[in-house]
């Protein structure tokens, strides 16, 4: 197993050593630029990494935690800010004024994003430069007093400290180590070359992501200013965008954006109702590509999952996911560009770790976390250069930007950040020429053997399978009766489809009975059963399934999914 590493943060005054001169001038690695960026960052009131507590015997460097917190320096700093979470603004804003130790804790920012959040039903009218001060001038009860000034030298913090890194950690040398060449893996086709057919054969039915190079040429939102930053403030004036857990209108989410320095993970404005909001205007500015065929999901109308979103700004992101409900997704870059990280379904990415249905997903908390301390090992372990063969080439990395569309196949990790401010539209989809993936509870492998199930036929297996994990659906209905309407759509409007997924199911099922030992059918005689399609049925069983006839060289059959 590759032995992780992560970038090291440097003490205050260590030196650089030069570099060895060589023959030929190289530019730095990332290790190098990181470092140097490390070393560049400072937090606003002068913490370091606890790593500079072995150089606080001098007057300048004394550590002030013991006696600035007294007994409570007995708790480390993990235990001690979660505890700190379980007092309320009164409470947390008279503990500021105790000591500068606890002054340094109690306004640590995310605290004070967490008591925002609490309080603001879900509303951000406001924006005031930081989380505390928001808090308090919107909720008044609290004199603000003058603490601009306060700086806390001597306190060593990897906890408090991680933050100002991690805002101050800028991601494009990952992407553009070279200063004009980036590293890119993911697979490129100008979309003047691509039809249906073309991307159903090289890269739906193959699994294979790609970056798709002038396709949005004909978008009234790529082609004029509509969707400027200033545009879209000035059109929708007073309409609130979902912003992660707060609805914001665009003039507060821009003085958000404009000063938000210290936001580690800035609020990713991912709202999957802009077209509703907006009254269908910006519907009518662009264009699912044709290119990816048709959307299954459509047929159940205004029951349909969301499905697409509007995104921004720098910095923000999602960390590493697979997209919900089995489905595949595009991503078009309006302006800006968007830098990606992709890995294949069988593969989880260093540092990001599942159970074996994968319902659950345990992560770096932060997008920046996770390329100072996984990027290289994952780099050398899955990129195009990896010692072991079987890995070579499984990490994919890209930079997306104005005009193109990067498409994601079902089921495939992928991290995705903003590399500056930019506007994206991105929509989830279910279609018939994709290959999916794999869904039985526990597989972890993928092919891209034409001969596979289609990804309608997996999505209809997703729903089954892990009705727990279903995910963004407007209505109240259980999992089992959405997939019943589902199945009732696919049957009135797309039989074809659905005569061929209900064969893919029966090859599944003759494939799952030949596989199945003897001792898993005396240890679970249950699961040997032909279960009804309806909702009463399903409720006597631990996962619904339903039937339906499939036609044959054998007798029909019925297959329970």
């Amino acid at each position: 197993m590759p032995k992780l590493k992560s970038s090291r943060v440097r003490f205050e005054n260590e030196e650089f050593e030069p570099e060895r001169p060589l023959k030929k001038a190289r530019t730095h690695s990332v290790a190098t630029e990181q470092s140097l960026w490390a070393k560049s960052c400072s937090h606003r009131l002068g913490i370091l990494p606890s790593g500079n507590l072995l150089l606080a015997n001098s007057e300048q460097r004394q550590n002030i935690r013991p006696g600035g917190l007294g007994l409570f320096n007995l708790l480390p700093d993990s235990v001690l800010l979660l505890l700190l979470s379980t007092f309320d603004a009164t409470n947390l804003y008279t503990l500021a004024g105790v000591s500068r130790a606890f002054f340094a804790y109690a306004t640590h920012e995310a605290l004070w994003k967490d008591l925002y959040v609490s309080r603001a039903e879900g509303v951000l009218d406001s924006w005031d430069g930081s989380w505390r001060y928001t808090y308090l001038r919107r909720f008044g009860g609290l004199s603000e007093k003058p603490t601009e000034g306060i700086r806390t030298p001597g306190l060593f913090s990897d906890e408090l400290f991680q933050p100002a890194l991690c805002s101050k950690t800028s991601l494009r040398p990952y992407f553009f180590p070279h200063p004009t060449r980036s590293r890119s893996t993911i697979l490129k086709h100008r979309r003047a070359d691509l039809d249906t057919d073309t991307f159903k054969d090289l890269y739906a039915r193959t699994s294979k992501p790609v970056l798709i190079t002038g396709a949005l040429d004909t978008w009234p939102a790529y082609s004029t200013d509509l969707w400027s930053m200033e545009m879209l403030e000035r059109r929708f004036e007073g309409v609130t965008f979902r912003a992660e857990a707060l609805d914001c209108p665009f003039r507060v989410y821009n003085q958000y954006v404009q000063d938000c320095d210290e936001e580690d993970s800035p609020l990713y404005l991912f709202d999957s109702r802009f077209v509703e909001k907006t009254g269908g205007i910006m519907g009518d500015e662009y264009t699912p590509p044709e290119t990816f065929g048709r959307d299954f999901f459509e047929l159940l109308g205004p029951e349909r999952p969301d499905y697409r979103w509007l995104v921004r700004p720098a910095r923000s992101g999602s960390t590493f996911h697979k997209d919900p409900n089995g489905t595949s997704a595009w991503n078009a870059v309006i302006s800006g560009s968007k830098g990606w990280v992709l890995f294949p379904p069988e593969t989880a990415p260093p540092g990001v770790y599942t159970n074996d249905d994968e319902s659950e997903v345990t992560s770096p908390l932060s997008i920046p976390e996770w390329f100072l301390t996984y990027f290289d090992v994952a780099w050398e372990t899955y990129g195009p250069h990896a010692k072991r063969s079987e890995n070579r080439g499984k990490m994919i990395i890209g930079v997306c930007g104005p005009g193109e569309v990067v498409y994601v196949p079902s089921g495939w990790w992928h991290l995705v950040v903003n590399l500056e401010e930019s506007i994206a539209v991105t929509q989830n989809f279910v279609s018939e020429n994709e290959v999916g993936i794999t869904i039985p509870s526990g597989t972890r492998t993928y092919s891209t053997h034409h001969s596979l199930p289609s990804q309608l036929s997996n999505v209809l297996r997703f729903m089954n399978d892990k009705p727990d994990q279903i995910s963004g659906f407007k209505s109240s209905l259980p999992p089992e009766e959405i997939c019943v309407r589902f199945v009732k759509a696919l049957q009135l409007a797309a039989p074809t489809p659905f005569q061929r997924a209900s064969a893919d199911f029966a090859n599944k099922a003759r494939s799952v009975a030949r596989k199945r030992s003897v001792w898993d059918s005396l240890a679970s005689p249950e699961n040997e059963r032909v279960v009804s399609g309806s909702a009463e049925g399903a409720s006597r069983t631990s996962a619904f399934t339903f039937g339906f006839l499939v036609d044959d060289d054998d007798d029909d059959e019925e297959i329970g999914i």
